[in-house]
């Protein structure tokens, strides 16, 4: 940690970097936010390693970490230089970057984001990173564009969630959904398809998805069954977010 100033002790903003244009502006909003409270500023970039052939991925060696935490470091240095106007922490986590950030805000007066970014070495969209830490935040989410114009911090997701439980604004309480998942498997020698399909609430998505067996790998059909529907998971919930995204935040943030 580097920089100055004592006033504000204990006083933290998070901001999630990604090498994004708004990201960077995002940095800065971040910065400057704290040299006015006294607060200190906690960069956080997620990472994950790349996805290899095959359905076991080879051990990685430090390489790719190392490089990582280097790209983070000069994005901070080049966004805010080395002479640093506050308290600035760096932190390279392994995982996915909502899941991350959130942990990460944890106890901090605010979560900064960018509206979306182009995931340069945590492999995300911030688009939809930021909506769901926006909605699971447990301190107030500012999103900033790469215009560096901020959104207002959204309310606490607490108290939102205290609201809906004392049945304000007419609505009820508790509402309950069933949304329906099918997956169709096809297992073709060293290969395995998949077809989902998701009806949420009348709103239909489709996602296919296939594993192929690495050669050097003995033959394990149930592991590529796991693999290829994975994947066909992960794809629907890419699906989902962008949808969640684009009903937030309207065609103007696409």
């Amino acid at each position: 940690m580097t920089g100055n100033g004592t006033k504000g002790a204990g006083r933290r903003i998070v901001v999630g970097i990604d090498g994004s244009a708004p990201s960077k502006a995002a940095l800065r909003w971040a910065v400057g936010q704290a040299v006015l409270t006294g607060a200190a500023v906690h960069a956080v970039a997620a990472w994950e390693y790349p996805s290899l052939y095959g359905w076991f991925a080879p051990m990685v060696d430090d390489g790719f970490e190392q490089s990582a935490r280097r790209r983070l470091t000069v994005e901070v240095d080049e966004v805010i230089g080395p002479q640093r106007p506050v308290p600035v922490e760096e932190s390279l986590v392994l995982g996915h970057a909502a899941e991350v950030l959130l942990e990460a805000a944890g106890g901090a007066d605010l979560l900064v984001l960018g509206s979306r970014g182009r995931g340069t070495f945590a492999r995300t969209l911030l688009g939809s990173v930021s909506a769901r830490c926006a909605v699971h935040g447990t301190c107030p989410v500012v999103i900033v564009r790469a215009d560096g114009t901020a959104t207002a911090p959204t309310p606490l997701a607490a108290a939102g969630a205290a609201e809906g439980l004392a049945g304000g604004g007419g609505e009820p309480a508790v509402r309950t959904k069933d949304w329906r998942l099918s997956l169709h498997l096809v297992e073709d020698r060293d290969t395995t398809r998949v077809h989902a399909v998701l009806d949420a609430d009348g709103a239909v998505l489709h996602s296919d998805a296939l594993a192929h067996r690495n050669p050097q790998d003995a033959p394990a059909p149930a592991v590529g069954d796991d693999f290829a529907v994975g994947r066909a998971l992960i794809d629907l919930g890419h699906q989902l977010l962008r949808a969640g995204t684009h009903g937030a935040t309207g065609p103007a943030e696409e």
